[in-house]
């Protein structure tokens, strides 16, 4: 009797270990809030980028889940064209093993192949973008870098949104945007910034930035 109790009070003492463990520590940013993992549920392909306006396109890269929300939210607002942008190769649904993938890729330069339902003759005929991301590695995500320069951005105008774990200026996510969108007006002063853990409770804030805009 006094083995089983012992053995009972171990497993408990696990268990109690366990369900006080730390997750990682997303203090500044170098991952958003990992949040619900989309990335692997809803892969690459969106909706068909033709509308009857021609004229908005909202673009976005999502792994947690918060830019998907964030994308859509918009895109009803605007009446836009939705697009997501994925890597061709998933990042892994472990936050700290894509973490470390989305470091190597920034350190190394590397331009991830992404899956986008979207041809470079769509994309002209847009003039306003909205261009969602998250902060990774206090820049842009690589797979945004790809698309960015895979596509002419003349003429257009850019709204940035994006979401952060600590980064809630873009740190050098906007300055990039602007380098890589040649010729268009990237407009980061009037750029949403959204801490990912607040994106759930957010979806009237986005809403009226995009009102905003069109005052």
């Amino acid at each position: 009797m006094k083995k089983s109790i012992l053995t009972i009070l171990a497993i408990l003492m696990i268990l109690v270990l366990t369900g006080c463990a730390k997750t990682p520590d997303n203090s500044v940013d170098p991952m958003p809030d990992p949040g619900n993992n989309t990335e692997i549920d809803d892969p690459a392909q969106t909706d068909d980028p033709q509308s009857e306006s021609g004229k908005v396109l909202v673009v976005y890269f999502s792994w947690s889940g918060h830019l998907h929300s964030m994308a859509g939210w918009i895109a009803d607002e605007t009446g836009g064209d939705l697009v997501r942008v994925t890597a061709k190769e998933a990042y892994p649904e472990s936050y700290n093993d894509t973490a470390n993938r989305a470091k190597k890729e920034q350190d190394d330069g590397t331009r991830p192949p992404i899956n986008v339902d979207l041809t470079a003759e769509q994309f002209v005929q847009y003039d306003t973008v909205y261009f969602g991301f998250p902060v990774w590695w206090y820049d842009l995500p690589m797979s945004m870098w790809t698309f960015l320069e895979s596509y002419d951005f003349s003429g257009k105008t850019v709204y940035p949104f994006f979401s952060h774990e600590g980064s809630s200026s873009g740190a050098n996510s906007l300055t990039t945007l602007k380098d890589l969108a040649k010729g268009a007006d990237v407009r980061t002063d009037v750029a949403l910034s959204i801490r990912g853990g607040k994106v759930d409770s957010s979806e009237k804030d986005v809403r009226d930035w995009v009102k905003g805009l069109n005052k």
